[in-house]
């Protein structure tokens, strides 16, 4: 499959970007300067384009089957442009004539409850609040866009480096967690989950999570 990456030096996208290379698709890293580029991004396409440049970004995933983003924002105090930049994706899928659009999501608007999302919970750390709420805010946005085949794929509580286990559980809506009640996934097998969904898609128009 032909694959445009959003966010393809992060830590989860070049991760992302390396297990779609090494099961044979071709991919497009949209990046905003190809200075320093990570070693994950060798074989890769790489495309200078600006999110906000919609234009350019429209042109730079034009012909690709699927639109992925692994953009996550720096700080808290720009915890708000997930909202922007689902708009400026939503936006370049529909004008480069792309139906697909896969997306990292945050595990705060997962539910730990019916009708409970983890994000409301008591004791949800402040911290993250403002990224789990404007994660929030931006799902908001994929799930009015009724035309796309998206999918709002959150990686579990606590997500970081370390070995490959070649296992996890995968769930809509659900928050997941193991018996000691930790929710957690490394790097590399998240990224197997968000490729499995660009290959076999089973989680369309909703969101999804990956935990151990």
């Amino acid at each position: 499959m032909n694959i445009a990456l959003v966010g393809a030096t992060g830590k989860i996208g070049r991760q992302i970007a390396r297990t779609a290379l090494d099961r044979g698709h071709s991919v497009t890293a949209v990046v905003r300067s190809d200075a320093n580029l990570p070693p994950e991004l060798d074989g890769a396409r790489i495309v200078i384009a600006a999110l906000d440049d919609h234009d350019a970004l429209t042109a730079a995933v034009r012909g690709h089957d699927v639109l992925a983003s692994a953009y996550g924002p720096a700080s808290p105090e720009t915890a708000s442009t997930l909202s922007t930049v689902a708009t400026q994706l939503i936006a370049a899928a529909r004008a480069a004539g792309i139906r697909r659009l896969v997306v990292v999501g945050g595990a705060g608007s997962l539910e730990i409850a019916p009708g409970l999302q983890l994000v409301d919970a008591p004791d949800f750390p402040a911290a993250y609040k403002s990224f789990a709420l404007a994660a929030r805010d931006a799902l908001g946005i994929y799930r009015s866009a009724e035309d796309l085949d998206w999918t709002f794929y959150a990686p579990a509580a606590e997500i970081g480096p370390g070995e490959a286990r070649g296992h996890f559980r995968t769930a809509a809506k659900t928050f997941l967690s193991d018996a000691q009640g930790h929710s957690q996934i490394h790097y590399p097998d998240y990224a197997a989950a968000f490729v499995d969904e660009i290959e076999r898609p089973q989680y369309v128009r909703e969101i999804a999570t990956a935990a151990y």
